[in-house]
């Protein structure tokens, strides 16, 4: 019996020696076998700030006010950060945001986007000023999210996603 002991701890003893590496994983390569989350965050303040004079336009001009829809907030902040990383304005994959809003129940959905611009004011002006994205505040819609996403520099990328 006492043999056995012997041999048994023997063997495990070798096991443990042998198993462990002394290779040195240096950050670079422990972080490229991690999948990364990025937080991105919306400028809620200049969305309200966006939305409000939004509000007020459409009001003015005999038009209901939009109530802020949260699943249009989410897919413009994704959309926003989408166009930072690309530093270019677009309504790449619109259809895809279109019918994410669809199967949540929305009839008809509609999207503007902007940069640059610094403030609310500039960007509804901006927008006023472009029979399409003019065309997209006018419409007969009830809801709307807005994302604002801000790149290093500061420059800020603004999808707003209008649904009925």
């Amino acid at each position: 019996m006492n043999s056995f002991k012997i041999t048994l701890y023997t063997v495990i003893s070798l096991f443990v020696f042998t198993s462990c590496s002394t290779d040195n994983l240096s950050e670079e390569d422990f972080s490229s076998n991690l999948e990364t989350s990025i937080d991105v965050e919306n400028n809620i303040i200049l969305a309200e700030e966006v939305m409000e004079a939004l509000n007020e336009y459409r009001v003015s001009i005999g038009l209901n006010p939009l109530a802020w829809h949260d699943d249009s907030e989410e897919l413009a902040v994704e959309h926003s950060f989408y166009m930072v990383q690309n530093n270019q304005a677009s309504h790449d994959n619109f259809y895809e945001r279109s019918d994410a809003l669809q199967q949540g129940g929305a009839n008809f959905v509609s999207e503007n986007v902007a940069y640059g611009y610094q403030d609310a004011a500039s960007v509804l002006q901006g927008w006023l000023d472009s029979p399409s994205h003019k065309s997209a505040i006018e419409g007969d819609y009830t809801h709307s999210g807005i994302g604002i996403v801000h790149t290093d520099n500061g420059i800020p990328y603004y999808t707003q996603l209008f649904i009925r």
